[in-house]
């Protein structure tokens, strides 16, 4: 036999417990955070520190995952509490409902390690068992986020909603409300005329009064009627000119219609020559000629006379113009002069009668606004009474009334569909959000170290509890048999 040294075989759990066992932790001192995020993820702080970078790798992601839940859900569940209660409980509620699925979710993951036995084949069918209590749980809480969300997001569409079916209830509450008002408003309309009345009244004599102030600052009664003196003779000139050449056109028209009626006969009496009708033979003599020559020169009279005619209408259109001018500047003057002949007497009178009727617009008005005040008081008397009769529907904008007409505006004909293809599609991303971390942890993730040493911890605690089990047994089967031979004896003692 050789003498050297032959190499030790060891099983690899042996080798695997001898590297452990040697590992060296000197100079390395575990953070504060990592402790942390050892608790936030619900881990076995003592195996994971064996471990390597892998495993607090993933618990790092595991942990970050976990506080982007937790704040994504907050801030959702928050959103959506604060349409039904105010902004700083809605926050309570959120933080804590958030806290709530962040604990849950730490009980998930801390005992994610035990979805997969290694000193077994596959996944047992009791492991499986026990995802179907996490998966019932991740459905119900998505499909609760995703609700809550849908009804966040579809907020305008649910109000308008619940607008719609409130009117449509209170259709005839507000038919009978609105006749009722437009018989009171016609009680009330008298006084409200007559205060219109007042104020159209006010409104005429302020203006009389303004123009007799602004009359007498800028003018004097002289001056008004020297300037009303030559607006007079200059439209009386335009209109003296309008005259002349209205009679002028009416003599060119009668010397005009004169001229074409003897055109027309000397015209007829050439025809009449020269073609023989009157009886006679044709001919071209000194009665034709004198009729030719006659009427060529009524021809160049016409043409002079419509000349004229036309000048004469042109100088007409433009006289219009101007006369309208002048005209509008004689009655400014008129009524600048017609206010500044007011006398002082009448002024003082203006002015007492809008003092009096000032006052009268204060009583009316008085009396009109006690009148609304009566209606209003009928009015609202009334709408309790058809309160009391159940005619009105109140807009309620809880949690279920809001849930109701979501699910209204799902069977909507026209955006019905829509709606539903939405809050499906809402409802499987939120079912992926709470499903994927057990899926991605049963049939995607590696098998890590911390999994088989929890493992590895476990089946050790149990084979220890096992041995005291055992022990105790015989502990116990050994005193029984004591107290048996104990007793033997006694009953031997006692027969001798």
């Amino acid at each position: 036999m050789s003498d050297s040294p032959q190499p030790e075989n060891k099983p690899v759990m042996a080798v695997s417990n001898d590297f452990n066992q040697h590992k060296q932790h000197d100079g390395q001192q575990d953070s504060r955070l990592f402790k942390f995020f050892s608790f936030l993820s619900l881990t076995d702080y003592e195996v994971l520190r064996e471990c390597g970078k892998y495993d607090r790798t993933l618990v790092y992601a595991m942990v970050f995952r976990q506080l982007v839940t937790f704040a994504f859900t907050c801030l959702l569940f928050t959103y959506g509490v604060s349409m039904f209660l105010s902004f700083e409980a809605a926050i309570v509620v959120g933080f804590i409902f958030a806290l709530t699925l962040f604990f849950l979710d730490q009980a998930i993951i801390g005992s994610d390690w035990a979805l997969k036995n290694p000193f077994k084949g596959g996944i047992p069918f009791r492991s499986l068992m026990g995802l179907l209590p996490r998966i019932i749980y991740s459905l119900i809480i998505a499909v609760g986020l995703a609700t809550l969300a849908e009804i966040s997001l579809q907020a305008n569409a649910i109000d308008e909603q619940i607008q719609k079916e409130s009117n449509e209830k209170n259709r005839e509450y507000f038919a009978k409300l609105e006749k009722y008002e437009q018989e009171l408003e016609t009680g009330i309309s008298v006084d409200r005329k007559k205060v219109e009345d007042i104020q159209v009244e006010i409104q005429q004599l302020s203006e009389r009064k303004t123009r007799y102030e602004l009359a007498s600052k800028t003018n004097d009664a002289d001056t008004l009627g020297n300037t009303l003196a030559v607006k007079q003779s200059n439209l009386s000139e335009l209109q003296h000119t309008q005259q002349v050449l209205i009679s002028e056109i009416s003599s060119i028209n009668e010397r005009l219609a004169k001229s074409r009626e003897e055109y027309s006969f000397w015209f007829n009496e050439a025809l009449l020559e020269r073609t023989g009708k009157d009886g006679r033979a044709p001919t071209e003599g000194p009665k034709y000629r004198r009729a030719v020559a006659t009427y060529t020169d009524l021809q160049e009279q016409i043409n002079l006379l419509e000349g004229s005619l036309t000048d004469a209408q042109a100088k007409l259109e433009a006289l219009k113009p101007g006369i309208e001018t002048a005209t509008s500047e004689l009655n400014e003057v008129q009524k600048e002069r017609n206010d500044l002949v007011l006398n002082e007497t009448s002024y003082e009178q203006i002015k007492e009668d809008i003092f009096g009727l000032q006052e009268k617009l204060v009583v009316a008005k008085t009396d009109l606004n006690l009148a609304i005040e009566k209606k209003q008081q009928k009015l609202d008397e009334y709408r309790v009474k058809l309160e009391k009769d159940g005619l009105f529907y109140e807009v309620k904008t809880g949690m279920l009334r809001r849930y109701l007409a979501l699910k209204n505006i799902h069977s909507d004909p026209e955006i019905g569909q829509a709606a539903s293809l939405f809050s499906l599609l809402l409802k499987i991303f939120f079912i992926a959000i709470e499903l994927m971390p057990v899926i991605i942890k049963l049939f995607f993730s590696p098998f890590s170290f911390y999994s088989l040493r929890m493992y590895r911890k476990m089946q050790i605690a149990l084979l220890e509890e096992e041995e005291l089990l055992e022990a105790a047994k015989a502990e116990r089967k050994k005193a029984r048999e004591n107290r048996i031979k104990e007793a033997g004896e006694l009953d031997a003692v006692n027969a001798i």
